[in-house]
Protein backbone atom coordinates (compact mmCIF):
# COMPACT_ATOMS: atom_id res chain seq x y z
CA UNK A 1 0.00 0.00 0.00
CA UNK A 2 0.92 3.93 -0.47
CA UNK A 3 1.21 6.20 2.48
CA UNK A 4 2.73 9.74 3.41
CA UNK A 5 5.75 9.42 5.58
CA UNK A 6 8.85 12.07 6.70
CA UNK A 7 11.71 10.56 5.86
CA UNK A 8 14.88 12.06 6.94
CA UNK A 9 18.10 11.57 4.38
CA UNK A 10 20.39 13.40 5.66
CA UNK A 11 22.19 14.97 9.25
CA UNK A 12 20.58 18.30 9.37
CA UNK A 13 18.43 18.60 6.92
CA UNK A 14 14.97 18.60 6.81
CA UNK A 15 12.99 15.85 6.58
CA UNK A 16 10.59 15.01 3.27
CA UNK A 17 7.36 13.81 3.14
CA UNK A 18 6.79 11.85 0.00
CA UNK A 19 5.50 8.85 -0.73
CA UNK A 20 6.21 5.69 0.69
CA UNK A 21 5.12 1.98 -0.37
CA UNK A 22 5.12 -0.11 2.39
CA UNK A 23 4.55 -4.07 2.92
CA UNK A 24 1.80 -6.01 4.02
CA UNK A 25 2.32 -7.81 7.46
CA UNK A 26 4.41 -11.02 7.92
CA UNK A 27 4.16 -13.48 10.58
CA UNK A 28 3.87 -12.01 13.68
CA UNK A 29 3.33 -8.56 12.28
CA UNK A 30 0.31 -5.82 12.14
CA UNK A 31 -0.49 -3.10 10.23
CA UNK A 32 -1.49 -0.11 11.82
CA UNK A 33 -3.34 2.98 11.41
CA UNK A 34 -1.47 5.74 12.77
CA UNK A 35 -3.87 8.06 14.82
CA UNK A 36 -1.40 10.53 16.69
CA UNK A 37 2.18 10.48 17.36
CA UNK A 38 4.65 12.27 20.33
CA UNK A 39 7.57 14.09 18.94
CA UNK A 40 10.09 12.97 21.08
CA UNK A 41 13.52 14.82 21.50
CA UNK A 42 15.23 11.49 21.34
CA UNK A 43 14.53 11.07 17.45
CA UNK A 44 16.83 14.59 16.81
CA UNK A 45 19.70 13.08 18.03
CA UNK A 46 19.62 11.39 14.50
CA UNK A 47 18.93 14.14 12.78
CA UNK A 48 21.72 15.93 14.49
CA UNK A 49 24.07 13.23 14.03
CA UNK A 50 24.65 12.89 17.71
CA UNK A 51 23.41 9.16 17.62
CA UNK A 52 24.17 7.87 13.44
CA UNK A 53 22.15 5.63 11.79
CA UNK A 54 21.83 4.80 8.47
CA UNK A 55 19.61 6.97 5.93
CA UNK A 56 17.36 6.78 4.21
CA UNK A 57 15.14 6.19 7.54
CA UNK A 58 11.18 6.98 8.82
CA UNK A 59 11.89 8.14 12.25
CA UNK A 60 8.90 8.32 15.18
CA UNK A 61 8.63 6.00 17.90
CA UNK A 62 6.15 7.73 20.38
CA UNK A 63 2.70 6.55 18.21
CA UNK A 64 -1.03 5.35 18.85
CA UNK A 65 -3.27 3.80 16.62
CA UNK A 66 -5.71 1.28 15.02
CA UNK A 67 -4.85 -2.26 13.58
CA UNK A 68 -5.87 -2.82 10.43
CA UNK A 69 -4.76 -6.05 9.38
CA UNK A 70 -2.31 -8.44 11.40
CA UNK A 71 -0.13 -11.49 10.44
CA UNK A 72 -0.46 -15.17 10.61
CA UNK A 73 0.74 -16.46 14.26
CA UNK A 74 -0.98 -12.62 16.18
CA UNK A 75 -3.43 -12.96 18.84
CA UNK A 76 -3.04 -10.50 21.54
CA UNK A 77 -4.97 -8.00 18.96
CA UNK A 78 -7.31 -8.28 15.94
CA UNK A 79 -8.40 -5.55 13.16
CA UNK A 80 -10.22 -2.49 15.20
CA UNK A 81 -8.35 -2.94 18.38
CA UNK A 82 -6.87 0.33 19.45
CA UNK A 83 -3.17 0.19 20.46
CA UNK A 84 0.15 2.17 22.06
CA UNK A 85 3.40 1.17 20.48
CA UNK A 86 6.35 0.87 22.38
CA UNK A 87 10.34 1.83 21.35
CA UNK A 88 10.92 -0.91 22.92
CA UNK A 89 9.87 -4.50 22.06
CA UNK A 90 9.70 -7.48 24.39
CA UNK A 91 8.91 -10.96 23.24
CA UNK A 92 8.44 -12.24 26.82
CA UNK A 93 10.57 -15.59 26.73
CA UNK A 94 14.28 -13.72 26.92
CA UNK A 95 16.28 -14.00 30.37
CA UNK A 96 15.29 -9.99 30.76
CA UNK A 97 11.42 -10.69 29.80
CA UNK A 98 11.44 -13.37 32.33
CA UNK A 99 13.32 -11.65 35.32
CA UNK A 100 11.33 -8.73 35.08
CA UNK A 101 13.55 -6.22 32.66
CA UNK A 102 11.02 -6.12 29.41
CA UNK A 103 13.26 -3.16 28.30
CA UNK A 104 16.58 -4.93 28.01
CA UNK A 105 14.10 -7.97 25.83
CA UNK A 106 16.72 -9.42 23.62
CA UNK A 107 15.23 -8.38 20.58
CA UNK A 108 16.92 -5.17 21.05
CA UNK A 109 19.46 -6.33 19.36
CA UNK A 110 18.00 -5.70 16.30
CA UNK A 111 16.53 -2.47 16.98
CA UNK A 112 19.93 -0.46 14.94
CA UNK A 113 19.48 -2.22 11.94
CA UNK A 114 16.75 -0.51 10.37
CA UNK A 115 15.17 -3.62 9.00
CA UNK A 116 12.67 -6.02 11.28
CA UNK A 117 12.84 -9.21 12.77
CA UNK A 118 13.40 -11.77 9.88
CA UNK A 119 16.12 -9.10 8.53
CA UNK A 120 14.07 -7.38 5.65
CA UNK A 121 12.64 -4.01 5.12
CA UNK A 122 8.94 -2.93 5.07
CA UNK A 123 9.45 0.18 3.42
CA UNK A 124 10.22 1.22 0.20
CA UNK A 125 10.44 4.69 -2.09
CA UNK A 126 7.38 4.67 -4.22
CA UNK A 127 9.34 6.56 -6.64
CA UNK A 128 12.35 4.09 -7.62
CA UNK A 129 11.56 1.05 -4.91
CA UNK A 130 14.72 2.05 -2.69
CA UNK A 131 14.25 0.34 0.79
CA UNK A 132 14.20 3.05 3.54
CA UNK A 133 15.40 2.03 7.12
CA UNK A 134 12.93 1.71 9.86
CA UNK A 135 13.35 3.43 13.26
CA UNK A 136 12.56 0.52 16.32
CA UNK A 137 9.99 -1.05 14.56
CA UNK A 138 7.56 1.52 14.73
CA UNK A 139 8.54 4.51 12.40
CA UNK A 140 5.52 6.54 13.76
CA UNK A 141 6.42 9.52 11.66
CA UNK A 142 4.16 7.76 8.78
CA UNK A 143 0.22 7.55 8.25
CA UNK A 144 0.37 3.87 8.19
CA UNK A 145 3.24 1.71 10.34
CA UNK A 146 4.17 -2.43 10.24
CA UNK A 147 5.27 -3.35 14.00
CA UNK A 148 6.08 -6.69 15.69
CA UNK A 149 3.27 -7.81 17.84
CA UNK A 150 6.06 -7.64 20.88
CA UNK A 151 5.94 -3.51 20.13
CA UNK A 152 2.65 -3.27 20.63
CA UNK A 153 0.22 -3.24 23.22
CA UNK A 154 -3.68 -2.78 23.43
CA UNK A 155 -5.37 -0.04 24.93
CA UNK A 156 -9.31 1.14 25.60
CA UNK A 157 -11.13 1.90 22.43
CA UNK A 158 -12.77 5.10 24.43
CA UNK A 159 -9.48 6.61 25.68
CA UNK A 160 -7.59 9.65 22.85
CA UNK A 161 -5.02 8.44 21.66
CA UNK A 162 -3.80 11.74 20.85
CA UNK A 163 -2.87 11.56 24.75
CA UNK A 164 -2.44 7.96 25.43
CA UNK A 165 0.74 7.72 22.66
CA UNK A 166 2.86 9.88 25.02
CA UNK A 167 2.73 6.32 26.94
CA UNK A 168 4.65 4.54 24.24
CA UNK A 169 7.97 6.43 25.47
CA UNK A 170 8.18 9.99 26.97
CA UNK A 171 5.57 9.47 29.99
CA UNK A 172 6.66 6.09 30.76
CA UNK A 173 10.15 6.84 30.84
CA UNK A 174 9.78 10.31 33.37
CA UNK A 175 6.77 8.56 35.57
CA UNK A 176 8.59 5.12 35.52
CA UNK A 177 12.55 6.59 36.62
CA UNK A 178 10.75 8.08 39.96
CA UNK A 179 8.27 5.42 40.32
CA UNK A 180 10.23 1.87 39.14
CA UNK A 181 13.79 3.01 39.48
CA UNK A 182 14.17 5.39 42.05
CA UNK A 183 11.23 3.77 44.56
CA UNK A 184 10.55 7.18 46.19
CA UNK A 185 9.21 6.67 49.65
CA UNK A 186 6.98 9.05 51.21
CA UNK A 187 8.89 12.41 52.44
CA UNK A 188 12.25 11.71 50.43
CA UNK A 189 13.57 14.63 48.42
CA UNK A 190 14.16 14.92 44.77
CA UNK A 191 16.08 17.34 42.35
CA UNK A 192 15.39 17.05 38.65
CA UNK A 193 17.20 18.53 36.24
CA UNK A 194 15.90 19.07 32.67
CA UNK A 195 11.89 19.75 32.36
CA UNK A 196 10.48 18.35 29.38
CA UNK A 197 8.16 15.91 28.27
CA UNK A 198 10.29 13.09 30.33
CA UNK A 199 10.85 15.58 32.92
CA UNK A 200 7.82 16.76 33.56
CA UNK A 201 6.72 13.15 33.81
CA UNK A 202 8.91 12.32 36.57
CA UNK A 203 7.78 15.64 38.52
CA UNK A 204 4.54 13.63 38.53
CA UNK A 205 6.12 10.49 39.51
CA UNK A 206 7.99 11.88 42.47
CA UNK A 207 4.46 13.75 43.76
CA UNK A 208 2.43 11.26 43.47
CA UNK A 209 4.78 8.89 45.18
CA UNK A 210 4.35 11.38 47.79
CA UNK A 211 8.44 13.21 47.82
CA UNK A 212 8.74 15.84 50.18
CA UNK A 213 10.78 18.33 48.32
CA UNK A 214 10.66 18.45 44.34
CA UNK A 215 13.27 20.73 42.76
CA UNK A 216 13.09 21.48 39.33
CA UNK A 217 15.80 22.81 37.42
CA UNK A 218 15.92 24.11 33.93
CA UNK A 219 17.37 27.18 31.82
CA UNK A 220 13.71 28.12 30.57
CA UNK A 221 11.70 29.54 33.25
CA UNK A 222 8.54 28.66 31.16
CA UNK A 223 9.10 25.18 31.60
CA UNK A 224 9.52 25.55 35.40
CA UNK A 225 6.38 27.29 35.83
CA UNK A 226 5.20 23.83 33.94
CA UNK A 227 6.50 21.74 36.93
CA UNK A 228 4.87 24.03 39.26
CA UNK A 229 1.91 22.79 37.95
CA UNK A 230 2.68 18.84 37.48
CA UNK A 231 3.41 19.06 41.25
CA UNK A 232 7.06 20.20 42.08
CA UNK A 233 7.32 22.05 45.09
CA UNK A 234 10.24 24.30 44.14
CA UNK A 235 12.49 25.70 41.50
CA UNK A 236 15.33 26.64 40.34
CA UNK A 237 17.06 28.46 37.31
CA UNK A 238 19.82 27.41 36.32
CA UNK A 239 22.14 30.41 34.91
CA UNK A 240 25.03 28.16 33.45
CA UNK A 241 26.82 28.32 36.66
CA UNK A 242 26.30 24.73 38.42
CA UNK A 243 27.82 25.95 41.98
CA UNK A 244 24.96 28.58 42.18
CA UNK A 245 22.97 25.39 41.53
CA UNK A 246 24.09 23.01 43.87
CA UNK A 247 23.67 26.03 46.93
CA UNK A 248 20.17 26.79 46.13
CA UNK A 249 19.43 22.92 46.21
CA UNK A 250 21.47 22.36 49.78
CA UNK A 251 19.52 25.90 50.99
CA UNK A 252 16.10 24.05 50.51
CA UNK A 253 17.50 20.78 51.77
CA UNK A 254 18.94 22.55 55.09
CA UNK A 255 22.38 21.68 53.87
CA UNK A 256 21.70 18.13 53.42
CA UNK A 257 21.19 17.60 49.72
CA UNK A 258 18.41 15.50 48.15
CA UNK A 259 17.80 12.01 48.27
CA UNK A 260 17.30 10.81 44.52
CA UNK A 261 18.50 12.84 41.07
CA UNK A 262 17.43 12.84 37.49
CA UNK A 263 19.34 14.18 34.92
CA UNK A 264 16.56 14.61 31.66
CA UNK A 265 18.82 16.92 29.93
CA UNK A 266 19.75 13.87 26.91
CA UNK A 267 21.76 15.45 23.93
CA UNK A 268 22.34 18.73 25.41
CA UNK A 269 23.64 17.37 28.27
CA UNK A 270 26.71 18.65 30.11
CA UNK A 271 29.53 18.12 32.78
CA UNK A 272 27.45 20.80 34.39
CA UNK A 273 23.93 19.41 34.58
CA UNK A 274 25.90 16.15 35.84
CA UNK A 275 27.54 18.01 38.67
CA UNK A 276 24.17 19.79 39.66
CA UNK A 277 22.58 16.42 39.82
CA UNK A 278 25.54 14.85 41.64
CA UNK A 279 26.84 17.41 43.67
CA UNK A 280 23.57 18.27 44.87
CA UNK A 281 23.26 14.72 46.63
CA UNK A 282 23.04 13.90 49.72
CA UNK A 283 25.52 11.11 51.44
CA UNK A 284 24.53 8.11 50.06
CA UNK A 285 21.56 9.28 47.17
CA UNK A 286 21.60 8.18 44.26
CA UNK A 287 21.72 10.02 40.69
CA UNK A 288 19.83 8.37 37.73
CA UNK A 289 21.42 9.07 33.94
CA UNK A 290 17.76 9.27 31.85
CA UNK A 291 18.18 11.59 29.15
CA UNK A 292 20.50 9.87 26.29
CA UNK A 293 23.39 11.83 25.86
CA UNK A 294 25.11 12.32 22.66
CA UNK A 295 27.62 8.94 21.80
CA UNK A 296 30.47 11.43 21.48
CA UNK A 297 30.52 12.13 25.05
CA UNK A 298 32.71 9.32 26.90
CA UNK A 299 33.16 10.91 30.62
CA UNK A 300 31.08 11.74 33.42
CA UNK A 301 33.20 14.77 35.73
CA UNK A 302 32.83 12.61 39.17
CA UNK A 303 35.95 11.74 41.11
CA UNK A 304 36.25 8.59 42.23
CA UNK A 305 37.34 9.67 46.06
CA UNK A 306 34.33 11.51 46.49
CA UNK A 307 32.35 8.78 44.69
CA UNK A 308 33.55 6.32 47.34
CA UNK A 309 33.65 8.55 50.32
CA UNK A 310 30.55 9.49 50.22
CA UNK A 311 28.34 6.36 49.09
CA UNK A 312 26.92 8.23 46.28
CA UNK A 313 25.02 6.14 43.64
CA UNK A 314 24.90 6.57 39.74
CA UNK A 315 22.44 4.45 37.76
CA UNK A 316 21.26 4.18 33.99
CA UNK A 317 17.36 4.28 33.49
CA UNK A 318 15.73 2.77 30.46
CA UNK A 319 12.20 3.33 29.33
CA UNK A 320 11.73 3.72 32.89
CA UNK A 321 12.56 1.02 34.01
CA UNK A 322 8.84 -0.19 33.34
CA UNK A 323 7.14 -3.67 33.53
CA UNK A 324 5.18 -1.80 30.55
CA UNK A 325 2.52 -4.43 29.75
CA UNK A 326 1.84 -3.73 33.29
CA UNK A 327 2.84 -0.88 33.84
CA UNK A 328 1.16 1.29 31.04
CA UNK A 329 -2.42 0.05 31.68
CA UNK A 330 -2.14 1.12 35.52
CA UNK A 331 -0.96 4.47 33.82
CA UNK A 332 -4.05 4.29 32.10
CA UNK A 333 -6.22 3.64 34.96
CA UNK A 334 -4.23 6.45 36.93
CA UNK A 335 -4.91 8.87 34.08
CA UNK A 336 -9.18 8.10 34.21
CA UNK A 337 -8.65 8.41 37.57
CA UNK A 338 -7.40 11.86 36.96
CA UNK A 339 -4.07 11.41 39.44
CA UNK A 340 -1.73 11.60 36.20
CA UNK A 341 -1.87 14.29 33.69
CA UNK A 342 -1.60 13.76 30.16
CA UNK A 343 -3.71 16.05 28.26
CA UNK A 344 -1.92 18.86 29.88
CA UNK A 345 1.77 17.89 28.93
CA UNK A 346 0.45 18.39 25.29
CA UNK A 347 1.96 21.76 24.54
CA UNK A 348 0.66 21.77 20.90
CA UNK A 349 -0.59 19.58 18.08
CA UNK A 350 0.89 19.92 14.76
CA UNK A 351 -0.23 17.99 11.15
CA UNK A 352 2.62 15.44 9.55
CA UNK A 353 3.72 17.95 7.27
CA UNK A 354 4.97 19.92 10.11
CA UNK A 355 7.23 18.04 11.06
CA UNK A 356 10.56 20.43 10.60
CA UNK A 357 8.28 22.72 12.52
CA UNK A 358 8.58 20.18 15.52
CA UNK A 359 12.48 19.55 15.27
CA UNK A 360 13.17 22.98 15.18
CA UNK A 361 10.88 23.65 18.33
CA UNK A 362 13.25 20.72 20.29
CA UNK A 363 16.42 22.41 18.65
CA UNK A 364 15.16 26.30 19.56
CA UNK A 365 14.81 25.08 23.34
CA UNK A 366 11.07 26.70 23.37
CA UNK A 367 8.61 26.68 25.58
CA UNK A 368 7.61 22.96 24.24
CA UNK A 369 6.44 20.26 27.11
CA UNK A 370 5.16 17.65 24.33
CA UNK A 371 4.40 17.93 20.45
CA UNK A 372 1.95 15.56 19.46
CA UNK A 373 1.35 15.01 15.46
CA UNK A 374 -2.18 14.02 14.66
CA UNK A 375 -3.14 12.43 11.75
CA UNK A 376 -6.95 12.04 11.69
Amino acid sequence: MRMKAAVLYEVNQPLVIEEIELDPPKSGEMLIKLVATGVCHSDVHYYTGDVPREFPIILGHEGAGIVEQVGEGVTSVQPGDHVVLTFLPSCGRCRWCHTGHPNMCDLGAKLRTGKYLDDTYRHHRASDGKDINSFLFVSTYAEYTISPEASVLKVPDYLPLERLCLLGCGFTTGFGAATNAAHIKPGETVTIVGCGGLGLAAVQGAALSGAGKIIAVDVHEAKLSMAKQFGATHTIVNRHNWKEVVEEIHEITWGVGTDYSFEFVGSDQTDETVKICYEGLRKGGTLFMVGVGRVSKKTLPIGPTNFSLWRKKLQGVLFGDAQFRVDIPRYIDLYQQGQIKLDEMVTQEFRLEEINTCFQNLLDGSKMARQVIRYD
